[in-house]
């Protein structure tokens, strides 16, 4: 637990102030949107929440904001 702390720490440090560059925030919209089509169409706790009458407002709440498709 200490190790994991102290290492993400530093990797935060590291990160914190980068910008990214046009083509990396496509990517990560990309991304997104992968993990989107996942969590909506294949996996099993999303799907067993929005066909048992789950709180679909706090389902698609833990989708990103944005993403994109191609």
């Amino acid at each position: 637990g200490n190790t994991f702390a102290y290492i993400f720490k530093k990797i935060i440090k590291k990160k914190m102030f980068k910008t990214w560059t046009k083509k990396e925030k496509e990517i990560q919209l990309l991304k997104r949107g992968r993990y989107v089509e996942f969590n909506l169409l294949y996996d099993r706790g999303t799907q067993f929440g929005l066909n048992t009458g789950g709180n679909t407002k706090a389902i698609l709440m833990s989708l990103p904001p944005t993403a994109t498709w191609n």
